[in-house]
């Protein structure tokens, strides 16, 4: 359901995108005019790489999330409760991947996204997550195609375009050859992205261009009518993931015959399958990675979608270090630096990435990149390098108010320090802020002596309420809590302890 203001603001935006340049498409007859209306920078933000824009929220700089996947445009509550803005509940929710969630309203004086702005309104907002956002609004599908939206993650933009006389034209200006897609029949489609067929192992399937996606997912009933056994080999279980709502969804990685997409095919696609709910009435999103390999116009106009392929692997699940990532982080965005180095710490990188990771790191935490702060401000500790790694650790933990590993780290630092009192204070005022009962909270709760060292383990062991295993990553953090107190025996039993029971593989981020 959207907001009831939405079409005001969109309005309003539009009017602020009109531009006086004229583009016309090259095979196009002279009555036809593609008219350029105005344009969107994208670029990669956060710990995931999200495709991002820059906007104001009451004239403070906002970073937003460009979703055409999501059904309206949408603030997020951790960004409203930092400008300290008036809220209200509503009786409305959103349906995600995690599950439901309610819908509140935020009171904003003026909202900018890029060139366009809007003045007081009452905002749909949403708070429930499976994780924290590192930006503070969605732009969803009502603004983003509310014309012809053109997608090229080559030059990171995006483009709008109103048609005039161009009825029957082909619009793919930029290539005679571009394929075109008609949009599906709407069968029930709720949603103001239009939906459209493409073929996975020859099964047809409803697919859905989602700039939100970092990577293209298949639901896991479509997935099975398309043949896939989740006890194959070549199926891989993954870590499940977390969207609107507060539950986290199982996931697999697999390989699939073939995908088409009008005349093209791609064979060996290593596409994601997610398990999320039956009621969303999409079988594929196609994300961050098939977008990258494409230009891509959704033209509203037509009810068509123009495509070409550009080069490259039109799917990529993350699973090593991808040139694009080296790329951005080459070009100077701290948050790819510390992706790229994270990735290397977990094998998948080259050996000359292995090289140049402490560098990207450490550049990462002197741009300001708040989980690089953490890493290196955790190492530094290690080092002896106390003031220096409270200051890194200080600007984590501010940045990353929900992170448990930022403040339990902090803590940490500040027993060392002989800060005793300092460390609880802060740890526990952490703990307050935080509305929610989930992982890691008990270990900080240990920390705090609020829990023994046996309810702790049998947690983490999956024996409680928090359900996956967490015992090999808590030997360490309970490790690192008896060497920070001196306690060094106990410290050399549980790192012991855990080498025995535990796989070596790098500790995870949490």
């Amino acid at each position: 359901m959207t907001s009831p203001l939405l079409p005001m603001f969109a309005a309003l935006a539009l009017c602020g995108m009109l531009l006086p340049a004229v583009a016309q498409a090259q095979d196009a007859v002279p009555t036809c005019r593609y008219i350029d209306i105005g344009s969107l920078p994208l670029r990669y933000t956060g710990p995931s790489l999200d495709l991002t824009t820059e906007g104001s929220i009451n004239g403070a700089p906002a970073t937003m999330l460009v979703d055409t996947g999501a059904f309206d445009t949408l603030l997020i509550r951790t960004a409203a409760e930092r400008r300290k803005l008036p809220m209200r509940a509503t009786h409305r929710i959103a349906r995600g991947v995690g599950g439901e969630a309610a819908i509140h309203e935020a009171l904003v004086a003026d909202l900018s996204v890029g060139p366009t702005a809007s003045g007081a309104a009452w905002l749909s907002m949403l708070g429930d997550f499976g994780f924290v956002p590192d930006y503070d609004a969605l732009v969803g599908a009502p603004f983003l195609l509310q014309a012809d939206l053109e997608i090229s993650l080559a030059s990171k933009s995006l483009r709008f375009f109103r048609p005039s006389n161009c009825d029957g034209q082909f619009l793919a200006y930029w290539d005679e050859n571009a394929m075109e897609i008609p949009f599906a029949a709407p069968r029930g489609h709720r949603g103001p992205n239009p939906p459209f067929f493409v073929h996975v192992n020859g099964k047809r399937m409803r697919a859905m261009i989602d700039t939100g996606a970092g990577v293209t997912v298949i639901g896991r009933a479509a997935a099975e009518r398309a043949g896939l056994k989740l006890d194959a080999p070549g199926v891989t279980r993954l870590s499940a993931i977390a969207g609107v709502g507060r539950d986290r969804v199982a996931r697999w990685s697999t390989v699939f015959d073939t995908f088409q997409i009008a005349q093209e095919t791609v064979r060996n696609a290593h596409i994601g399958v997610v398990d999320w709910d039956d009621d969303i009435d999409i079988d594929i999103l196609l994300g961050a990675d098939f977008l990258r390999s494409h230009r891509v116009l959704i033209a509203m106009s037509q009810r068509k979608i123009y495509l070409s392929y550009l080069g490259g692997a039109p799917f990529g699940q993350r699973s090593k270090l991808e040139p694009w990532i080296v790329a951005e982080a080459e070009a100077g965005n701290h948050d790819a630096q510390m992706l790229a180095a994270h990735m290397v710490s977990q094998g998948t990188g080259r050996a000359e990435d292995v090289a140049r990771a402490a560098d990207w790191i450490e550049k990462a935490a002197l741009g300001g990149n708040p989980l690089a702060a953490m890493y290196t401000g955790h190492a530094l500790v290690a080092q002896g390098f106390l003031e220096q790694g409270i200051v890194r650790l200080r600007h984590a933990a501010a940045r990353l108010p929900a992170h448990g590993r930022a403040a339990r780290w902090l803590y940490l630092a500040r027993v060392r320090d002989k800060q005793v009192d300092l460390a609880r204070s802060e740890l526990t005022a952490h703990l307050a802020r935080q509305a929610d009962q989930a992982w890691p909270r008990p270990v900080a709760e240990f920390y705090l002596g609020r829990i023994t060292a046996e309810t702790l383990l049998a947690q983490a062991g999956g024996d409680g309420k928090y359900g996956p295993a967490h015992r090999c990553e808590t030997l360490l953090d309970m490790a690192d809590w008896h060497g920070a107190h001196g306690e060094s025996a106990q410290e050399a039993a549980l790192t012991a302890r855990h080498a025995a029971q535990c796989a070596t593989a790098p500790r995870a981020l949490q």
